[in-house]
């Protein structure tokens, strides 16, 4: 009896807290604190882009897994010719945070900001590029083998219209933004 009295008491003062804590400005204090981190706002640097807060953050992921990546690659196995075989993987981790740490720390902000906008350029060049040409491309190809029938003309029809519709779509937005 005495042994479960003390384990109630003490998990009642643990729950406590959690009870009456809000669980989403918590979260948002988290967020906060990783973004001043992130911000560079310890080191009293006036960051007021969260953006840039963001891309250091991924930056530093990014460079670490790279790095942690090579390292592991280049030591592991039998061959006594490995150039890392000397890191373990806990001296791996150490060595690939600390050169991403400084990477991300001391990325100026603008060639953060160019990066990011070059990737988003090719990723939205795919992302719209990649419908029309492979449309272009089918409507190139119609009729596979043989000659032209009436379905294959009314296919490419319904392909020529699919394709105006996405491009006309594409202007308004592209319109929007510029």
């Amino acid at each position: 009896m005495k042994k479960s009295l003390v384990l109630f008491v003490v998990l009642l003062s643990l729950v406590m807290p959690v009870a009456t804590a809000d669980v989403g400005e918590t979260v948002g204090n988290i967020w906060e604190k990783v973004l001043s981190v992130a911000g560079l706002e310890f080191l009293d640097l006036n960051s007021d882009n969260a953006l840039i807060s963001f891309a250091r953050i991924l930056i530093w992921f990014f460079i670490f897994t790279v790095f942690f990546a090579v390292i592991i690659g280049m030591g592991s196995g039998d061959d006594a010719t490995a150039p890392m075989r000397f890191f373990t993987r806990g001296q791996a981790g150490v060595v690939a945070a600390i050169v991403a740490t400084i990477a991300s720390i001391f990325l100026p902000a603008n060639i953060l900001a160019a990066t990011g906008a070059g990737w988003a350029t090719i990723i939205a060049l795919l992302l719209i590029g990649g419908p029309v040409v492979g449309l272009a491309a089918l409507l190139w190809q119609i009729p596979w083998e043989g000659e032209e029938t009436r379905g294959t003309v009314a296919l490419k029809l319904v392909l020529c219209f699919l394709l105006l519709w996405l491009l006309a779509a594409m202007k308004v937005h592209v319109g929007n933004v510029l």
